[in-house]
């Protein structure tokens, strides 16, 4: 029995070490019917007073199996209160590998990747909105069910 304490104990420490993220936002919007060309989606978030201000910033997707294309083409804007845009990318998600595998996890009938968009300055104490919308030429992209982003904080001194 102890020879087994003395293993786990390093281990569930190092997995509580490593496996802490500092999530911040993490929320979804559902495209019941499709994602149409007009629909702007977007997220807001208050950045705290404190820290260096520095974000990792993934857009999320969740997609069935039926999604008609390998890759979707997003816009995304990050869009401070106060001092006005902070960014505007061009996001190419990848659904499907080259060998037409899904790219994402699926806990069941939908599929979930993760894109990252990359590091971000957030003014501190100001409202962030990130905007995502698509690009692909059709009018209305089916397939995709939920869109939605997760930013987690770089810094070490945020409260």
């Amino acid at each position: 029995m102890e020879n087994l304490r003395k293993i786990l104990i390093p281990i569930i420490l190092f997995i509580l070490a490593t496996g802490c993220e500092d999530v911040r936002l993490h929320s979804f919007r559902s495209l019941q019917g499709g994602w149409n060309v007009c629909d702007t989606l977007e997220y807001a978030y208050c950045a705290p007073d404190g820290g260096d201000g520095s974000f990792a910033v993934d857009v999320q997707l969740r997609c069935e199996a039926s999604y008609p294309y390998s890759e979707l083409w997003l816009g995304v804007q990050c869009v401070a209160d106060s001092a006005g845009m902070l960014s505007a990318d061009t996001l190419r998600c990848e659904i499907f590998d080259s060998l037409g595998r899904h790219s994402g996890t699926t806990g069941g009938i939908l599929y979930q990747t993760a894109h990252p968009l990359g590091v971000r300055q957030f003014p501190a104490g100001d409202t962030v909105r990130v905007r995502l919308y698509h690009l692909m030429d059709c009018g209305t992209v089916k397939g995709v069910t939920d869109a939605g982003i997760k930013i987690t904080s770089l810094s070490q001194h945020q409260f």
